[in-house]
């Protein structure tokens, strides 16, 4: 069966319904519900239609075409810089243990730096002390030397008395003929 045998099918029994369907005019078969003019909109309604669909398949061709290399392009360069922002990381995390390690040296230095102050103050105060001891010992020592050289000049102003009876010593003295020297009562003194 054909179409166009189902019309003439549907006609003969529209025709014998009696009735007319609103749009059609009495001479018109049943199946054209509109007028002429309206069935030559319908052709360019349905031309219409399939040119907008054929646009619009067109558009996703072309974006379909458009999308795979951008969309190739897009991944490759989201794989870079995934692989650049990875790099960086790795940087940065070398950075951060490097400034953790600088920072821990810094504070081991700057402890050893006031340790270093500390026993540096200490050995100042010993330096300056030895250097006070030396000064009094090259004092005494000035002092020594004065009174050496007095004491030889008073050894050599010394006589040695004697007494004896028949022939043995009964007495030993020595005679000073001078005082004792004045710079050796200052260094034995302690002044």
């Amino acid at each position: 069966m054909t179409f166009d045998g189902l019309g003439s099918g549907l006609d003969a029994d529209l025709a014998t319904a009696g009735t007319r369907l609103p749009g059609t005019r009495a001479g018109d078969s049943a199946y054209r519900l509109r007028s002429r003019r309206r069935r030559g909109d319908a052709h360019r309604v349905v031309a219409s239609t399939l040119g907008v669909l054929a646009i619009v398949g067109t558009v996703m061709t072309v974006l379909i075409l458009a999308i795979q290399p951008t969309a190739s392009r897009m991944q490759n360069d989201i794989a870079s810089l995934t692989e650049r922002l990875g790099a960086a990381e790795a940087q940065l995390t070398a950075l951060q243990r490097m400034t953790t390690h600088t920072a821990r040296q810094g504070s081991r230095l700057s402890r050893n730096v006031g340790l270093l102050d500390h026993h540096l103050s200490g050995l100042g105060r010993t330096v300056g002390g030895l250097q006070g001891a030396t000064d009094s010992t090259r004092n005494e020592t000035d002092g020594l030397r004065a009174c050496f050289s007095a004491l030889q000049q008073e050894l050599g102003g010394l006589t040695l008395k004697t007494r004896s009876v028949h022939g043995h010593v009964t007495n030993v003295g020595l005679s000073e003929s001078m005082g004792a020297p004045s710079a050796c009562g200052a260094v034995f003194s302690g002044g």
